[in-house]
């Protein structure tokens, strides 16, 4: 026994232990050389050096006692040592050991403990109990240290030590180094702040400390990419990285780093299994070589695995021992294996026993796959090698994978399956045909539907039942669809997807809801979206009567978009907010579904002029698109990103987002996709000031307003319409304003003809007709002010100042009105008394609020002071309509009390009258 400096052990003490088989027991291990200085661990341990008791706990060969001793020679601690071994479970042995240990402490006790060494057989209370009457009297503080204590079985110890730590005066502490968790109960040390704790991920090595380890304790050269793949494989166990520079040492690493990284794994394995694994009983090893082949579980796949019903049991035996085992969560449900460990063991049982290891493959598979964790599932099917069952797994779940919108990640593992095993499965070829639909990677489609169609019914043969008529309807769908988007969006006939509805079984009616979805689009690609929402409704009956919520996502995506053409901007949001809040609901709303919903919001953004809003939903849905090879995605995204960007005067940005847009574009081979790239930059042009690149496209394109109306003639007529304006041909294009508005009017394109009013009223008031002017723009603000439109007005603000600023021919109820205080708002009056639009900054809130008539009235009498019930008689409505519209009112200006509503009107200037 020694105390103070561990490399100076008492001569005494060897001399008092002769008698015994082990003197070195009850010295302080010399300090090892090579070993790296813990400091952050060490300044925790002093700062709790006061505490009654100090845990220190990990996995075999984390370095817990080289932690002690540096603690201990810094802080130079008058430590009782004791080293237990299994041989200490011997209580007479394990009290006599204790006794010699505390003799030094002073004269009286060395004698009371020699009259105990007398006796034949020692009494662990007494010894107790003597201990805590002698050292009470001590005024400097102790520390007894009992290292290894996960070898003590004997619950009279436990019962002892837990009985000393509840009575040790108050200069006595006890430091305990385990690998497992102590036998008895410590909370209450915890409670009363007196316990410090160092556990088994405190133990773990840095990337920090790794990389000081091997350059400066075992000196080798090794590259940043080698550190971290030690970190990585080794995940900071000290006696993992130990035995990896000793096997480096000495040698040039140069290409055999691989080689040397084996040869240590080997001899780390080695050191597992003969001083971790082989130590355990028989079930706890037959539980290991089971549950160590997966890469996490939890209590009930371990129960299906092993079938053993005491697995939660096991398990958290395993997890007090430290036996290697990481918890991947706060509330212990799930773990894995330290990666040296579950290597150690599973190559082992790969090689021992191929048929347990596939077995144990196989019904983790299954059972990932029944709860709901696919990733998981698809891997430890091709795991088990058995990839006709992996095959199998992947056609009764694709369909799951398609309801989280999961596209990437099935075709990662279609691409897995053997290329013989997979031409034989037209199911899961029939799977990717649909997926790569959305890439539109046409080419490759047809190749495949030629090839299973070449083969008649027996490419269906293998399948009976549900699976035979999701083949033969998912043939039908594909090959329909496919023809219409390798056809002419201008021209296309829909009359060939109506009779394929015809041709699907009851079975797969939802098919025929995506048949009608591709319906509306062609319809809405001709500028017709009337007939688009005739067909979405037709779709809905079989959507909605199906549990898909794909296909409902799909839905509300198109039908947001087709509501928004036709002028609706308030039904388009109020379309998306409910399909959130279905998400909401069902516990999806952070599932990949949700970015079906981002790019038609992002668009209800742009026209309300949230801009950072708009902006952060086209993000988010261009990135998920192109994770998911959604290309259409991709292409319209980048489109509004596009525009987006472009308002903001961020022209590098614009210019980008229209070049990745015409990179998607080249890679597909669909016309009905496709957005022409010549006016999108015409408009990018124009607004930087240069008309020339524009004027060149006016002239090859030759535009005439007896082509075939399509959404994209509108676009191209607008772009048209504007170079006309910057060139000052106001006759010109006062006559395909008209033309295009008849046009517009007719398909019920109710958006583009708001824009096509502001630059109707911004030509005529160049032509000096400043009352029809004044006609088109007050029309134009009673419409954009009954679906919240702003952003057109930002647009052309340079333009139809002259209008908006004519007070004595705009009506006072237009100028009363918050949609015109809203527009004003956006714009600023330069020295000429014109309105421009104001420097748009993506980076700040734009912070419009599209409030109603209705909705402005109501806040006025808040901002007088009535009460709910003053408001709903003066307003003439119900009190449950006045709490309705304050809600609105608090939520459009982005507050939550009365108050921060008055504050911000008045910041933007909305109870003014004028």
């Amino acid at each position: 026994m020694s105390f103070g400096a561990p490399n100076n052990p008492s001569s005494s003490g060897k001399n008092r232990v002769s008698g015994m088989s082990i003197g070195t027991k009850l010295h302080i291990p010399p300090t090892k050389a090579g070993m790296l200085p813990r400091t952050h661990l060490v300044d925790r341990l002093s700062e709790g050096r006061d505490r009654r008791l100090v845990i220190i706990s990990g996995v075999a060969g984390s370095g817990k006692t080289s932690l002690a001793g540096q603690w201990i020679n810094r802080d130079n601690l008058r430590v009782v040592w004791y080293s237990l071994d299994a041989a200490d479970n011997d209580t007479d042995l394990f009290f006599r050991y204790l006794i010699t240990a505390f003799e030094d402490i002073d004269d009286r006790l060395a004698a009371a403990m020699e009259a105990f060494r007398e006796q034949p057989r020692i009494s662990g209370q007494a010894v107790i109990r003597l201990l805590i009457e002698h050292l009470a009297g001590v005024d400097e503080d102790i520390y007894l240290l009992l290292d290894d204590y996960h070898l003590i079985a004997s619950q009279e110890i436990h019962d002892a030590i837990s009985y000393f730590l509840d009575h040790m005066p108050p200069k006595m502490h006890m430091i305990i180094l385990s690998r497992h968790a102590l036998p008895f109960p410590v909370s209450r040390f915890r409670i009363r702040n007196q316990l410090m704790e160092i556990s088994a991920p405190d133990m773990r090595f840095t990337d920090e400390e790794i990389e000081q380890f091997f350059s400066e304790i075992m000196p080798v050269k090794l590259s940043a990419d080698e550190v971290l793949e030690l970190s990585r494989y080794t995940e900071g166990w000290v006696g993992g990285l130990q035995l990896f520079g000793l096997s480096l040492r000495g040698k040039e690493i140069l290409n055999d780093f691989s080689e040397i990284l084996n040869r240590a794994c080997h001899e780390t394995t080695e050191y597992l299994i003969d001083e971790v694994i082989q130590i355990q009983p028989e079930r706890i090893k037959s539980f290991l070589r089971t549950t160590v082949l997966l890469d996490r579980f939890n209590v009930d796949l371990c129960r299906e695995i092993t079938g053993l019903s005491d697995a939660p049991e096991i398990l958290d035996d395993l997890y007090r021992k430290n036996l290697f085992l990481v918890p991947l969560d706060t509330e212990h449900t799930w773990y894995r294996f330290h990666q040296l460990f579950s290597e150690a063991i599973s190559k082992g049982v790969k090689l021992s026993s191929p048929a347990t290891y596939k077995e144990v493959q196989k019904k983790a598979a299954l059972w990932f796959a029944k709860n709901g964790y696919l990733e998981d599932a698809f891997r430890h099917a091709f795991f088990s090698e058995d990839y006709e069952f992996a095959a199998d797994l992947l056609e009764d779940y694709t369909g799951v994978l398609q309801e989280r919108n999961e596209f990437a990640s099935i075709l990662r593992w279609f691409a897995k399956v053997p290329q013989d095993i997979y031409l034989q499965r037209t199911l899961l070829r029939l799977h990717e045909c649909g997926l790569r639909m959305q890439s539109f990677q046409l080419l490759d489609i047809e190749a495949t539907l030629r090839d299973i169609g070449d083969r008649g019914p027996q490419a269906f043969d293998r399948y009976e039942g549900f699976k035979r008529n999701l083949c033969e309807d998912s043939f039908t769908y594909l090959t329909s669809v496919l023809r219409h988007y390798s056809s002419d969006p201008a021209n296309a006939d829909v009359s060939h997807l109506n009779e394929a509805i015809q041709k699907l079984s009851t079975d797969n009616k939802r098919l025929s809801g995506y048949i009608k979805i591709v319906v509306a689009l062609s319809h809405l690609c001709q500028g017709n979206p009337v007939l688009a929402s005739q067909a979405l409704k037709e779709a809905s009956t079989t959507i909605f009567s199906s549990t898909s919520m794909w296909a409902r996502m799909l839905w509300y995506r198109h039908s947001a978009a087709v509501e928004r053409i036709q002028g609706h901007l308030r039904r388009s949001e109020a379309i998306l907010r409910e399909a959130f809040a279905l998400l909401e609901r069902r516990g999806l709303s952070d599932s990949s579904l949700k970015y079906l919903l981002y790019l038609p919001m992002a668009w209800v953004y742009y026209q309300h002029n949230e801009l950072e809003k708009a902006l952060e939903y086209a993000m988010s849905s261009v990135r998920y698109s192109e994770h998911a090879l959604f290309t259409k995605g991709t292409i319209e995204g980048n489109l509004l990103l596009a525009r987006i960007y472009m308002t903001g005067g961020e022209m590098e940005k614009s210019t980008q987002c229209m070049e990745k847009m015409l990179r998607a574009q080249n890679e597909i081979d669909a016309p009905n996709v496709r957005v022409s790239a010549g006016p999108c930059m015409a408009r990018l042009c124009m607004s930087q000031g240069d008309l020339t690149w524009a004027e060149q496209w006016a002239a090859q394109r030759r535009l005439s307003m007896e082509e075939p109306f399509s959404r994209l003639f509108v676009h191209e007529c607008m772009t048209l319409a504007t170079l006309l304006h910057r060139q000052g041909r106001y006759d010109e294009l006062v006559r395909v304003l008209e033309l295009l508005r008849s046009r517009c009017v007719d398909r019920n394109m109710l958006e583009a003809v708001l824009e096509i009013d502001l630059l109707h009223s911004a030509t005529l008031y160049e032509l000096r007709d400043p009352e029809g002017a004044a006609r088109i723009m007050e029309g134009a603000i009673v419409f954009a002010e009954t679906e919240g439109y702003i952003r057109p007005f930002v647009d052309f603000a340079a333009i139809i100042s002259p209008v908006l600023c004519d007070k004595t021919r705009i009506s006072a109820y237009s100028r009363n009105s918050l949609h015109m205080a809203n527009i004003l708002a956006v714009c600023t009056p330069d020295t000429a008394g014109e309105v421009v639009p104001s420097p748009v900054t993506l980076s700040s809130r734009n912070r419009s609020t599209y409030l109603s008539l209705r909705e402005l009235e109501i806040l006025r009498l808040l901002a007088a002071g009535h009460q709910y019930k003053e408001i709903a008689s003066k307003a003439s409505i119900s009190l449950n309509t006045v709490r309705a519209h304050v809600k609105q009112i608090f939520r459009k200006l982005e507050v939550n009390t009365r108050m921060q509503a008055i504050r911000r009107a008045q910041e933007l200037r909305l109870l003014e009258k004028t």
